[in-house]
């Protein structure tokens, strides 16, 4: 019989204090999810506790399980962004639009790669522009293009020959 009372307890106590440890909760994490979360579980704590012992406010007992829950997440949150700026430092470094004058520079390799592409012959041309700028892979290329995968390398490598070959000329000029 003493379980099923404590059980109507925690139920009424849930009832009259949810929300304010809600809200004192929330106050602490700034996320009212993470809030909900941890007064979750310090009802089931809560709930294991009235099993072992006499809790003499419950109330009392919620709040500093609540208190003691939300700093447990605070800290493991800071943990968790601090691994995560470690693995990660250009996620939360702050990206610097590029300026007038690197995109003209942008858009004037982008031209002249162009260039050096169309001096390409035909079928090197349209082979080398599946793979590299469509991302097909040199089987879906060869059927795209009716030849074989290895005279699509070819054409591939010819083509990434000149470019390179051209590219070096131009920009030393």
């Amino acid at each position: 019989m003493k379980f099923k009372e404590a059980v109507l307890n925690i139920a009424t106590v849930y009832q009259q204090h949810q929300k304010e440890l809600i809200c004192y909760t929330t106050r602490i994490t700034d996320c009212r999810e993470s809030a909900e979360d941890i007064i979750q579980e310090s009802f089931i704590i809560l709930s294991r506790e009235v099993q072992q012992q006499h809790i003499e406010n419950p109330r009392a007992f919620l709040f500093r399980v609540a208190k003691n829950l939300a700093f447990d997440h605070l800290k493991h949150k800071k943990v968790t962004d601090n691994y995560a700026q470690a693995q990660y430092p250009i996620l939360e470094s702050t990206i610097e639009a590029p300026s007038i004058e690197q995109l003209l520079a942008d858009n004037q390799d982008i031209d002249l790669m162009r260039q050096v592409i169309d001096e390409l012959p035909p079928r090197c041309r349209d082979t080398f522009i599946l793979n590299k700028m469509h991302e097909m892979s040199y089987g879906e290329v060869a059927q795209h293009t009716g030849i074989s995968e290895s005279g699509v390398e070819k054409h591939i490598m010819k083509g990434l020959r000149h470019c390179r070959n051209r590219l070096k000329n131009l920009k030393n000029s």
